[in-house]
């Protein structure tokens, strides 16, 4: 019987686990840790069940690497992580989110 603040705190948890699991041999970028990172921190993972935060991850990259190629490429190029980078992240996981194609 856990208080529901505990409970989420604790599923939240669980996502982010399953988050940070990377294939072998497959390094992501910093533009790719940073979104994934985001996302978790942000609260874009409460909806998704946890069996499917890896096809979440996947697809987000993907959208991330096909729609927002230059913002990706700018981090990964200079690692600066502003305002601006957030605000861009934002507009794109609320994008990526609205259409539930993981």
């Amino acid at each position: 019987d856990l208080d529901d603040a505990t409970r989420s705190q604790l599923e939240h948890g669980q996502r982010v686990t399953e988050l940070m699991k990377q294939k072998q041999y497959s390094p992501q970028s910093v533009a790719e840790m940073a979104v994934v990172i985001f996302a978790a921190n942000e609260g874009y993972l409460k909806k998704v069940p946890l069996n499917k935060i890896a096809d979440f991850e996947a697809s987000l990259l993907s959208f991330m690497n096909g729609s927002h190629g230059e913002l990706m490429k700018t981090i990964n190029q200079n690692g600066d992580y502003t305002d601006a980078t957030a605000a861009s992240f934002k507009a794109a996981l609320d994008n990526f989110v609205s259409t539930q194609t993981w």
